[in-house]
């Protein structure tokens, strides 16, 4: 299943669409642009409240939490020091996210050491497109979620490394 991201640039929201290879929205992703923990709210396509994800503001680790619908918890940690490859831990799922800082490539990891889902970042574009491509369609939602948190993750660094400059 390939899927990919749409971002509305003009928005008091910050607001994604997941849309599928037909260009039909199959998720919506909304965020409020001023809060405490980053709440961001994932809806499927007929608008029914999938998962709710918070970055917790102080942690040694840069940890975020996801709440499924269906009441399961996702805390996804970001490990130190690697410089050049990025190692994201979902330790309740026994799963972790490789990439590469710079090209914005990254592999979802199973248990089993089997690659699940990738994605990578489309650089010449108008919106910021990502591409997701989910292997094991059983976790799809998971996936998209955890995709989602990904892509949170990379703009905040972002916005960090602007306000620094």
């Amino acid at each position: 299943m390939l899927l990919h991201t749409k971002a509305k640039m003009l928005s008091l929201h910050q607001k994604i669409e997941i849309l599928d290879e037909a260009d039909k929205a199959v998720y919506h992703v909304e965020s409020k642009v001023v809060s405490m923990h980053d709440t961001t709210y994932i809806y499927d396509a007929q608008h029914r409240q999938l998962a709710v994800m918070k970055r917790k503001p102080v942690s040694l680790h840069e940890t975020h939490d996801i709440t499924l619908a269906s009441g399961e918890e996702i805390e996804i940690r970001t490990e130190l020091f690697h410089l050049m490859n990025d190692v994201i831990r979902i330790d309740s799922l026994g799963w972790e996210l490789h990439g590469d800082v710079l090209q914005h490539n990254y592999e979802l990891i199973n248990e089993n050491g089997q690659v699940i889902a990738t994605t990578h970042h489309k650089w010449v574009s108008l919106h910021d497109v990502y591409y997701i491509d989910i292997l094991q369609e059983k976790d799809v939602d998971r996936i998209v979620c955890i995709y989602v948190m990904l892509e949170k993750i990379i703009r905040g660094r972002e916005q960090r490394r602007e306000n620094n400059t």
